[in-house]
């Protein structure tokens, strides 16, 4: 391998980041790091109570409150009964909720992608993953 490699590899990695790089028109739908943490927390850790949910997030529970009751306004967040103790609610992501955290942690947008690819036979897409995932793995066995 050379360095001609690695500048190439380089140059199509900038081309296909500016041409597939996902773009939200509307500032107002994406999600803020902290809202992306939360629902992250509780995808992770499963429905927690508002209490148990303020203190892993280490927030007063005043601004959480504040916080899932946007969030459940927007259908992100719900608040269900505990099946164990019906005077309790716990919080949880909602189905758009979810899909909303997958989408936020997407780089690259993935109808650009889908439309790209389909200008390859099956084959070409199928040789392009199994290429690009031999090279991922030898990038990560190639760092400490």
């Amino acid at each position: 391998m050379t360095n001609a490699f690695a500048a190439e590899f380089e140059d199509l990695f900038r081309a296909t980041y500016r041409a597939a790089v996902r773009r939200v028109r509307d500032k107002r739908e994406r999600l803020s790091p902290e809202t992306v943490a939360l629902l992250d927390h509780l995808a992770a850790a499963g429905p927690l109570t508002a209490g148990e949910l303020a203190r892993h997030v280490d927030r007063a529970p005043s601004t959480l409150t504040e916080m899932v009751d946007h969030l459940v306004e927007k259908g992100l967040l719900t608040r269900d009964r505990d099946p164990a103790d019906a005077r309790r609610s716990l919080i949880w992501l909602t189905d758009a909720g979810q899909a909303a955290l997958i989408e936020s942690r997407n780089v690259l947008d993935l109808d650009v992608l889908a439309a790209a690819g389909a200008h390859l036979s099956p084959q070409q897409r199928q040789a392009l993953i199994d290429h690009f995932r031999a090279f991922a793995a030898q990038l990560r066995g190639a760092r400490p």
